[in-house]
């Protein structure tokens, strides 16, 4: 595995250098806020960006969060103007070129949104073992486009959970396939770099939640990858997108039952609605049955002065767990598919 670390460090430390890779925002899934923000970002930030969708957890004003593997820092400094001045943002990523590029775009930032200090923090660190970050540290832990490269999954969300504080939230942007990868295929370490043999399927993301304690993951987002014609014979029929998936670590004793809950509209930004996930958008001042497992996310996490909950005791079920290859073809269907992030393979 060794082996796979040394190559993809060495791979973004080259890219990040050539500049000859880049990558879609996901501007069609962000709010004019979240935009304007990004316009902001040092265009050198940008032109290394390589993720697979901006995923910005609401409600984080002076807020302590994570970015695992934060290659530019893009990422990272849209959320330090999200947490505000009381609030910090910590950046690790393998590549020590990609940490330098961030550190020498910080005080760009800071005097971009008008901070008499800088709130954030950068280290070169790999994501399966941070021992460097203290237990229970973050209240948000976000990654994009990450999780597929690395080659051990399970110790990396072991991390993320280990960090992260009782009633926090692990925002996931990553790569998942369809199906798994040709046998032939998965320790070719160009592949690894393409995320082909590292993505995770649908059910692979529920069972490496389930198993170091997370809640079930609610997807919020999709974005298409399209596979170059040099590789589609290689990887026949096969196919691979970009999905968020929002989960949390809820503390012992958060159990509970259905709920009537009303959003009170007080998410900065987000005053006259809160988009939750694909199937589900709260209005404000509007009632929703939810199942206990959400209503036990609302009631113990920082969303808790959001809303106001009624037991209830009839019947509620609340999506989660989608597929998002299946809510992909939905849009696609209905004519909203959004565009490609990246094409597999369209460099080599």
């Amino acid at each position: 595995m060794s082996e796979i670390h040394d190559f993809l460090r060495d791979c973004y430390d080259s890219t990040s250098v050539k500049c000859d890779f880049i990558c879609a925002v996901n501007d069609w899934n962000l709010t004019p806020n979240i935009k304007n923000i990004v316009s902001q970002i040092h265009p050198e930030t940008m032109k290394r960006y390589y993720g697979c969708g901006l995923n910005t957890p609401e409600g984080i004003e002076g807020k302590r969060v994570l970015d695992i593997g934060c290659g530019s820092g893009s990422l990272v400094f849209l959320l330090s103007k999200l947490v505000g001045p009381t609030g910090s943002v910590v950046g690790v990523d393998l590549s020590p070129n990609l940490i330098a590029e961030c550190v020498n775009r910080e005080d760009y930032h800071r005097s971009r949104w008008g901070y008499d200090k800088k709130n954030t923090e950068f280290f070169v660190g790999n994501a399966e073992n941070m021992s460097q970050l203290k237990d229970q540290s973050f209240d948000v832990i976000v990654s994009n486009g990450v999780f597929c490269l690395i080659p051990d999954k399970s110790k990396s969300f072991a991390e993320a959970y280990r960090l992260m504080k009782d009633g926090g939230e692990l925002y996931l942007n990553d790569i998942y396939a369809e199906t798994p990868a040709p046998a032939e295929l998965r320790d070719d370490l160009k592949f690894w770099d393409w995320a082909v043999t590292g993505s995770q399927l649908p059910d692979e993301l529920l069972s490496s939640a389930k198993d170091v304690g997370f809640s079930p993951p609610y997807l919020t987002s999709v974005g298409p990858i399209d596979v170059s014609d040099s590789f589609k014979t290689l990887l026949p029929g096969r196919r691979y997108l970009c999905a968020g998936n929002r989960m949390f670590r809820l503390g012992s004793g958060s159990d509970r039952g259905p709920a009537s809950v009303t959003y009170k509209g007080n998410i900065k930004n987000h005053e006259s609605e809160f988009k939750w996930d694909v199937n589900l958008t709260f209005k404000t001042g509007e009632a929703v049955t939810v199942d206990g497992a959400l209503a036990a996310i609302l009631a113990n996490t920082r969303y808790r002065d959001s809303f106001d909950l009624q037991d209830t005791s009839g019947p509620a079920e609340t999506r989660r767990c989608q597929n998002p290859f299946a809510y992909l073809d939905q849009l696609s269907s209905q004519g909203k598919r959004p565009r490609c992030i990246f094409t597999v393979g369209v460099y080599l």
